[in-house]
């Protein structure tokens, strides 16, 4: 029988940071407690990640990375796919959506750790989630912006700029709402209430960000 693959201290560390942090927050976080729950000692902490500041970001890189990378890979293949044509406002929203509702769907203890993690960045020191937006969302955010204003020119920037921060609050919120999902959709079946909830939010999100502009 083959052997379980050793969990390294950095790993370790992470885990026990991320638990204690989506519970506690960044002041209820201490390094003692990640050290005791990681079985590590300080200076461990101290080696694979510097500060406490540090560690956060390293949280939220473990968790947010992965689906904006993917965001940004699709757009990638969209541009290459239409050229010098504008993409179509459909295919932008499925490539922004899409990998989160991937990652919602990878079950419930990842998908829980994940949303308290990024409930606390948001309502953590407003100057720390400023970086951690400026560091994990604002490239994805200037690329989509950059194709929505060819895709839908008769919009002013600062006007896309407004209904792309609604629609990516929007997004954000189901993230942080997915556990009321049961008794707002009136679904018990998870995976059909993910299937709902995603055809709805390609369409929600199409007639918000193509409607008219406001008079």
């Amino acid at each position: 029988m083959p052997k379980k693959p050793v969990d390294s201290t950095r790993e370790r560390i992470l885990r026990a940071a991320e638990g204690i942090y989506a519970a506690s927050g960044f002041h209820g976080m201490s390094l003692r407690d990640v050290t005791l729950l990681a079985g590590v000692n300080l200076a461990a902490v101290n080696y694979h990640f510097g500060s406490k500041d540090k560690l956060i970001f390293a949280l939220a890189d473990r968790r947010l990375t992965p689906i904006n990378s993917e965001r940004l890979e699709r757009l990638e293949k969209l541009r290459k796919k239409h050229g010098r044509e504008p993409i179509p406002v459909r295919e932008l929203v499925g490539a922004l959506i899409d990998p989160m509702f991937k990652a919602l769907r990878q079950g419930k203890n990842t998908r829980a750790i994940t949303v308290r993690l990024v409930a606390q960045m948001m309502i953590d020191d407003p100057r720390r989630f400023s970086q951690i937006h400026k560091t994990f969302y604002k490239p994805v955010l200037d690329c989509y912006h950059t194709e929505l204003q060819r895709t839908i020119p008769q919009l002013q920037s600062h006007q896309v700029n407004a209904r792309f921060f609604c629609a990516f609050a929007t997004v954000l919120g189901i993230r942080l709402m997915h556990e009321s999902m049961d008794w707002f959709l009136k679904i018990r079946s998870e995976e059909r209430q993910f299937d709902i909830l995603e055809d709805e939010m390609h369409a929600f999100m199409l007639g918000a960000l193509t409607g008219p502009p406001a008079p």
